[in-house]
């Protein structure tokens, strides 16, 4: 008689995790060759125990006490206090970093969990529980003292996929290989291109560990793979091989990388926090609202993942810790400045991380590096010290209760903490800097500091407006001429800027900055009675224009950005035809007035103005989102007509540019 395979409950052919958890009949399975159940589910067949082997009494004692367990706090849900599982503990005195950060999590099918970071509010109660249920030493240590905080970090596995859910096994593969075909002869190139240009200024990935998996072929994240070449197009001009041929269709590679960033969120791991900060770096913007989307997601993964912790003392290799300390402060950047540019408050507060700012060490990793590489480092530590600033300022915008009496007092430490910033510039991060070629990501550097200088003013007009002083007429004037100013400041900037600069490293948020401008511009230019005023801020707005029309014919995108926002308004204030309707101003006005009333000063509680008859009093700038679509919110025909008949004379000298002197 033939053999028979033996049942599924033999220790033999033992059931696989899935159905053991359940309490189902199980006909044994691989990763390769999955049970019934689990292939129709489509989900890993995975066999987390290996048989044992015969062995005496002692041995087997031994082997349990080596191997248990902490205990449970949630089902599927198991206790770690050692670092999270990027690394095996054979691994930890390697010097280099596990592929876990950029490798393709479908390549393993035994991965279906992830470290999670616990709660600090059950940290201490899961070491007490851990070195009273263990009883081997060794396991109890954690992670390392992070920060202030005498509470190690510790964190829990946790199943990477919903229950039930069919989804992809690998991510991103099926993108994957269409964007492969579509750019596979130049890839190479692309590679080169992004470690000369993007990364030195945006030290977002560890290139040694990325070239590895690029050499070996498909170990890389499919995902991030789609993201990767999907940024490099920025670069194609740049490049003389490249540009010999047609650039493939941006849009289409980039919905691609969008579509397997999606499935990639199902199960997230530690590659997913590459490829959506990538999509939040890479140009043009097709959707902002996404963008926004995405920008929490990335906050909450990072929070997740344990990335606002110091790893300092993380018994980690020192590239690890490294690494964790760039990716969460590229995460703290993009925060910030998409805070600044859509108008969205932020979702990282200062508290809630205890993450050194990286030093140059933590970002130049290799032997040797070039002094062009070394200076750009620079420019990435000096990006994140400008965004800990705007971490400050951005409450004043978005805070409901702000006390107006303590507002002047935060404004002033905020622009003396912008004065001592910019002192601190080496020389080769200025705005005057001779330096050739300039250091990637210095242009950017220098238009982020006055944007932030432009919010600083801005918030000061609006404080201004609001206060109840007996001199508001007087301050208002003031900080309208240096909004004014600041405006300006930027204008000369951006008209100084070569075409190589121009395809320097850009964070995407430029665009918004641009537009600010425009629109504070047109304001001044608007609202001012002053001829010699108008004139200036016509003078300035016709050569910021005309630069960014040469800008976008030369391919900067975010110089079309702005054009295609702006154009509308720009065209019409500077063909003159506003200045017919001030001039037509006063006797709409005396009719207007008798129905609305008179401006009342600012409220007690810190309100905005109100008119009489109940209507707020317009703003042609929101303070709270400056990200401002012209299509919806601002019709030179008709809102700057209603703005100019409404205002008294009183409040139009309070709101009047310039000073006599």
């Amino acid at each position: 008689m033939p053999e028979q395979q033996r049942p599924y409950r033999s220790h033999k052919i033992p059931a696989c995790d899935r159905c053991r958890r359940f309490k189902r009949r199980c006909t044994g399975g691989t990763p390769e060759r999955p049970c019934v159940l689990c292939n129709l589910q489509e989900v890993p067949c995975t066999i987390s125990t290996k048989p044992k082997s015969p062995s005496s009494s002692r041995s087997r004692v031994k082997y349990v006490q080596r191997h248990a367990k902490p205990p449970k706090i949630a089902p599927s849900t198991t206790i770690h206090t050692v670092p999270p599982p990027a690394l095996a503990d054979a691994e930890v005195g390697q010097e280099h970093i596990g592929r876990a950060y950029h490798g393709s999590p479908g390549l393993d099918q035994s991965k279906v969990e992830l470290s999670m970071f616990a709660s600090p509010v059950i940290s201490e109660d899961i070491q007490i529980l851990e070195r009273y249920m263990s009883s081997s030493s060794s396991s109890l240590s954690p992670v390392g003292r992070s920060g202030s905080s005498d509470i190690p970090p510790v964190y829990l596995r946790a199943p990477r996929r919903r229950e039930g859910l069919s989804m992809a096994t690998d991510p991103g593969k099926r993108q994957k290989e269409i964007v492969m075909q579509v750019l596979q002869p130049y890839t190479d190139e692309m590679v080169r291109l992004y470690f000369e240009e993007i990364h030195p200024a945006f030290p977002l990935l560890d290139e040694q560990l990325f070239m590895e998996l690029y050499k070996v072929g498909d170990k890389l994240s499919p995902v991030l793979v789609c993201y990767f070449l999907a940024m490099c197009l920025l670069l194609w001009h740049q490049s003389p091989l490249l540009r010999q041929f047609p650039k493939p269709d941006t849009f289409f590679i980039w919905n691609l990388a969008v579509e397997a960033l999606q499935q990639d969120f199902l199960a997230p791991t530690m590659s997913t926090m590459y490829s959506v900060l990538l999509d939040l770096t890479g140009r043009p913007i097709y959707s902002m609202l996404v963008n926004t989307v995405n920008n929490g997601r990335a906050v909450t993964l990072a929070q997740t993942l344990g990335l606002n912790r110091d790893p300092t003392h993380w018994r980690r290799p020192k590239s690890e810790k490294s690494l964790r300390i760039r990716l969460w402060w590229a995460v703290v950047i993009h925060d910030r400045w998409s805070s600044f540019a859509h108008g969205i408050s932020p979702t990282i507060t200062k508290s809630r991380y205890d993450v050194p700012i990286p030093v140059l060490s933590d970002i130049i990793t290799g032997p040797t590096q070039s002094d062009t590489r070394i200076k750009a480092a620079n420019s990435f530590i000096y990006l994140c010290t400008l965004s800990e600033i705007l971490g400050e300022v951005l409450p004043l915008v978005y805070d409901l209760n702000i006390n107006q009496k303590e507002i002047r007092k935060q404004i002033r430490r905020l622009e003396t903490d912008l004065d001592e910033w910019e002192d601190r510039l080496p020389s080769y991060l200025r705005r005057d800097s001779e330096e050739t070629p300039r250091v990637s990501g210095s242009s950017n550097l220098q238009l982020g500091y006055l944007a932030v200088r432009l919010l600083l003013n801005r918030i000061s007009l609006h404080a201004a407006t609001l206060s109840t002083d007996i001199d508001r007429l007087q301050t208002t004037r003031y900080h309208l001429s240096q909004l004014r100013i600041s405006a300006q400041e930027i204008v000369t900037y951006v008209c100084s800027l070569t075409k190589a600069q121009l395809q320097e490293f850009w964070l995407p948020y430029t665009a918004h900055h641009l537009i600010l401008t425009v629109i504070i511009l047109l304001r001044c230019t608007v609202e001012s009675t002053d001829k010699v005023i108008i004139s200036t801020c016509k003078t300035s707005l016709q050569n910021l224009w005309t630069k960014l029309q040469s800008a976008a014919e030369d391919g900067w995108d975010l110089a079309t950005m702005c054009i295609s926002q702006c154009k509308e308004s720009v065209v019409k204030v500077l063909d003159g035809s506003v200045s017919d309707m001030k001039g037509n101003k006063s006797v709409a006005g005396e009719s207007l007035q008798e129905d609305y009333g008179r401006v009342v000063p600012a409220q007690d509680d810190g309100r905005s103005p109100v008119l009489s008859g109940g209507e707020l009093l317009p703003d042609i700038l929101p303070f709270s989102n400056p990200d401002i679509s012209f299509d919806n919110q601002w019709d030179v025909g008709s809102c700057l007509a209603c703005i100019y008949t409404i205002y008294t004379d009183e409040f139009r000298a309070a709101l009047q540019i310039g000073d006599s002197k």
